[in-house]
């Protein structure tokens, strides 16, 4: 009678190596695929039951336990990865026909490999970086049962089921773990792939250092970019004046000394160390190298006081100059070698007999310096003269507050009390009056006593002094008038509690007070409880009852004297 086995094999061991979860569950197991082979997980037990019939329960093949004894239900376990068989024959009385059981015992996991496709990767320090078009592929095989599934995380989240491509458009840093799983339930261990995604193009930027006025520069004016990137970083910098050709940028200055008197464009733009590439910007600007042109007349009339004569009219010299561009900035003149001084209106000339050298040049608002026929750095005018007393000079101007005033840097703060007194003194032909406008208004309003201003903010104060043959000078200041006092705040160390409408705070409560001032900052707080004394505040307010009205009255004043009262009223509960 032909005998016949069977071999079973039983298992119910889960597998879950994982932090983020998987979304099937996955199991050491067997495994028939469509050839009929057999592939049956190595780390598996293996249950080998015989049987003579079909129709006869089969017997378990014993094995011994740990205490050598034979033990009926005691699996065994294939020893290697790899392909085992058993050999048996087909047919009783032929025993050469013969053939193996084959089973495959597959112990090694999967092999997925990764490939980054969209553009060359950046590092740097320790982080690697890409471009927003990114695509990434996994490429999964298994040598044995085959490859059941791969799976991935983003970012630890859970694993999901891998179906094609991923792709990567959004800016940010990603996490990318990947593992993949055969037909018998050997998972692989998780890879994980660091990288960020670099979306943003770079930032550059334009700096004009120096002589400027709007958009029209000088010779001297200093020019250069900047540069940033949040990211993967700055690869290069290009810029072009003009129509030439693109340069790459590094730093130090752009060349502008090399153009000609006129419009010009700098246009500019930035790349990453990914690709991303940055808009380009425009600079329109003029560079004005033309000096100014310069005009001299002598014009005026003669004036008497006290017996003495002061020339002031036809004695005088005006100068005049005009520019093409920027505007001129100054006019300075010498008289007879004296050091050369800023001209600011007709001026008297020397009033000794013999002849005198005027120098003159004018420089426009880009430092162009005017240039005389002889080529020289000035012009000269030759006057002769036989005058008594020239004035040459208007009045000298001074300024003081009396009162409140804080100084913060550059700033100086003022409040309504405050008084501004002028003051001005001529030694020759003597002072007339004293005049003064705000914020560059057109009127002058002659001075008589120290004055206050009471609207806040910024004020350009401008003040004139006039002498007797209308000499004037100008000085200005800027200073700011603050009339507010501090914002207090006030806050309770614990919440509330409501009873019916009203809210109730613990006894225990501490209050704490603060104060702000946009300008100038606070100088000290006061508090007083319910009209008791005025105290300074130096910490938290406590110690009060239960069941009681309070009211603190608190004061804070800024370093003017400006001041802001409050009244904070609560009641406390019954604990």
């Amino acid at each position: 009678m032909k005998k016949l086995f069977k071999i079973s094999v039983l298992f119910f061991i889960p597998f879950s190596l994982f932090c983020q979860k998987l979304p099937v569950s996955i199991e050491k197991t067997s495994y028939v695929d469509t050839n009929n082979r057999y592939f049956h997980n190595l780390y598996l037990p293996v249950y080998l039951y015989l049987s003579f019939s079909p129709d006869v329960q089969p017997t378990q093949i014993s094995t011994k336990d740990y205490g050598n004894k034979p033990n009926p239900m005691a699996p065994f376990y294939f020893n290697k990865h790899g392909k085992h068989s058993i050999n048996y024959q087909t047919n009783e009385s032929d025993k050469s026909q013969t053939v193996d059981f084959v089973v495959y015992a597959d112990g090694y996991s999967p092999k997925t490999d990764i490939k980054f496709d969209g553009g060359k990767p950046y590092s740097c320090k320790d982080k690697i970086f890409y471009a927003n078009n990114l695509a990434v592929n996994l490429y999964s095989e298994d040598d044995m049962s085959g490859l059941s599934a791969t799976f991935y995380s983003l970012n630890y989240a859970d694993f999901n089921e891998y179906s094609g491509i991923l792709t990567f458009d959004k800016e940010g840093e990603y996490v990318l773990q990947y593992t993949s799983a055969d037909n018998v339930g050997n998972v692989e261990k998780i890879h994980k792939k660091t990288f960020s995604i670099d979306a943003t193009p770079p930032s550059t930027y334009h700096n004009v250092i120096g002589v400027a006025e709007g958009n029209v520069i000088s010779n001297k004016t200093k020019v250069y970019l900047t540069k940033e990137d949040v990211s993967s970083g700055i690869q290069q910098t290009y810029y072009q004046l003009d129509k030439s050709p693109w340069q790459p940028y590094t730093r130090g200055l752009i060349p502008i000394s090399t153009l000609n008197d006129g419009d010009h464009i700098l246009r500019y733009f930035s790349v990453d160390n990914v690709g991303n590439k940055e808009n380009v910007s425009e600079y329109a600007f003029y560079l004005d190298k033309t000096s100014p042109i310069m005009a001299a007349d002598i014009i005026g009339d003669k004036f008497i006081v006290n017996e003495r004569v002061y020339f002031s009219g036809r004695t005088k010299m005006k100068l005049t100059a005009v520019d093409n561009k920027s505007g001129v900035k100054e006019v300075l003149y010498s008289i007879d070698k004296d050091k050369f001084i800023k001209y600011t209106d007709p001026f008297y000339l020397p009033n000794k007999s013999g002849d005198h050298i005027i120098k003159y040049y004018a420089l426009d608002n880009m430092a162009n310096k005017g240039i005389g026929e002889d080529n020289t750095a000035y012009e000269e005018y030759t006057h002769n003269s036989s005058v008594v007393y020239v004035d040459l000079l208007g009045p000298k101007l001074d300024f003081e507050f009396e009162g409140p005033r804080f100084k913060k840097g550059k700033n100086i703060f003022i409040n309504k009390n405050t008084k501004i007194r002028l003051s001005a003194t001529d030694s020759e032909s003597g002072l007339k009056q004293i005049t003064y406008s705000i914020n560059e208004s057109k009127e002058e309003i002659n001075y008589a006593k120290p004055f206050e201003i009471a609207s806040e903010g910024r004020i350009t104060l401008n003040f004139f002094g006039y002498d007797n043959v209308n000499n004037r000078n100008i000085k200005k200041t800027n200073f700011i008038v603050d009339n507010d006092g501090p914002e207090v705040i006030s806050t309770f160390s614990i919440s509330s509690t409501k009873e019916g409408e009203e809210e109730l705070y613990p006894s225990y409560s501490i209050v704490y007070l603060a104060a702000t001032d946009d300008f100038i900052g606070n100088d000290y707080i006061t508090y007083a409880v319910n009209g008791g004394e005025e105290l300074p505040y130096k910490g938290g307010i406590k110690g009060f009852e239960k069941n009681k009205e309070y009211i603190i009255t608190i004061k804070a004043v800024d370093k003017l004297g400006n001041k802001t009262v409050e009244e904070l009223s609560f009641k406390t509960d019954k604990y």
